[in-house]
């Protein structure tokens, strides 16, 4: 397992405009072999602009209240990977709305997929870090502001040395229809869609990307929410591209970035 993930970084350059300091990353978090690659290209490019201790994973999940586990280790097949304990517990107290405890030893299984491939990842190309796995609802509610809590994360961790958030978030479906369907959407549509998106995340713009996010309807958005609002309160003002493509979860298709903010 180590030598595969190894390879997935294998002759990948981190662009040089990337700079120091990094706080934040947006990938697409899915187990397929494109969606891993995405993520440990973040995650090597984290390494060396940003020298991360602890990881805070961010994904979203079917509950309508935010859980984060706070205790124990999370088992990959490369062995355990510590909680952070300490941020953990410092998040959970600041947490604007409710949040749940997640028990330790509950069934991993049922796991957002970057809460399982996130940790097993990071124990190859993040050597030593700790990880705080925190689970929120798929939309914005009444009950549940993904912006507000990124501001609030970003205002109470900006000074956490050694701390970064990995967001999870894909962008649009892909058509699986043949090429001369009626409506089916050109490569360029495609683009174009997930643009109207990314363009948002590279010059970070808050509002006009919950927006766009809810005039689009896109799926499983808040933690691209929180992500941008954290990385805005961190004073991050530009966002980089690291690559975009497509993925592939449940037997669907859709478009997927990797931003560093």
């Amino acid at each position: 397992m180590a030598s595969a993930t190894e390879a997935l970084v294998a002759n990948w350059i981190v662009p040089e405009v990337i700079p120091q300091g990094i706080c934040t990353a947006i990938v697409p978090g899915t187990e397929c072999l494109d969606g891993a690659r995405l993520l440990a290209r973040t995650l090597h490019t984290v390494v060396l602009r940003s020298r991360p201790r602890t990881l805070v994973l961010v994904a979203s999940g079917p509950g309508q209240v935010a859980r984060i586990r706070a205790m124990g280790n999370l088992s990959t097949t490369l062995g355990d990977v510590p909680i952070d304990e300490r941020l953990a517990a410092r998040i959970a107290s600041f947490w604007p709305d409710e949040i749940d405890i997640i028990p330790d030893g509950e069934d991993e299984e049922s796991l957002p997929t970057l809460h399982r491939i996130g940790p097993l990842l990071a124990q190859v190309l993040v050597p030593g870090c700790r990880i705080v796995p925190i689970q929120i609802p798929a939309a914005p509610t009444l009950e549940f502001d993904p912006v507000e809590i990124g501001r609030e994360m970003g205002k109470q961790l900006k000074f956490e040395v050694g701390c970064f958030l990995v967001a999870s978030g894909t962008l649009f479906p892909r058509d699986t229809q043949e090429p001369d369907s009626v409506g089916t959407h050109t490569a360029a549509q495609e683009v174009s869609e997930d643009a109207s998106i990314l363009k948002y995340l590279l010059e970070p713009e808050i509002e006009e990307l919950a927006g766009r996010l809810s005039e689009t309807g896109l799926l499983n958005a808040s933690a691209m929410l929180l992500a941008t609002a954290y990385a805005i309160e961190c004073e991050r003002k530009r966002g980089h591209l690291l690559e975009h493509g497509v993925v592939e979860t449940n037997g669907h298709h859709f478009g997927a970035a990797a931003v560093v903010l």
